[in-house]
């Protein structure tokens, strides 16, 4: 499956085809409270896109969400664990889910066309939270 001409990782079309991140109620917790970089990180996946048009629908909303304002997209990177400087082009950017407060997890493909990391949207600021989707779902506790 490709969305704006990026292949989404076959991690991700597994977890897709097999409804293995499929949920009716709640959330997708942690294993630990930890990314997978040993950082402290608490969150949860409330809502894991399954199908093309969602995807492409909240990735779309990424430019409207975050727009360069003056504090948003100055080309700092906040001391935080994690932290990668703020996002201004969305191109190479897929969103894929949600945590439960609407924050967005997503792909981001600037380092990698092969093998995007996983950010997400931390309050404040985007921050890295695994190499991969692979690395990503070893954080969810999927026997839940």
């Amino acid at each position: 499956m490709k969305i704006r001409n990026l292949n989404l990782p076959k991690e991700m079309i597994t977890a897709i085809q097999t409804g293995l991140l499929r949920r009716d109620v709640g959330s997708w917790q942690l294993k630990t409270d930890c990314d997978s970089y040993g950082y402290l990180l608490e969150t949860e996946l409330g809502e894991f896109y399954e199908s093309e048009q969602p995807i492409i629908n909240a990735t779309k909303q990424l430019s409207s969400d975050f727009v360069i304002d003056g504090v948003y997209g100055d080309g700092s990177l906040p001391d935080y664990p994690g932290a990668i400087q703020d996002i201004t082009d969305f191109r190479y950017i897929i969103c894929f889910g949600s945590s439960g407060d609407g924050a967005p997890f997503c792909l981001d493909y600037r380092s990698s066309i092969e093998d995007p990391s996983v950010i997400w949207w931390d309050d404040i600021y985007w921050r890295k939270v695994s190499p991969n989707f692979k690395e990503f779902l070893a954080l969810l506790d999927t026997n839940c």
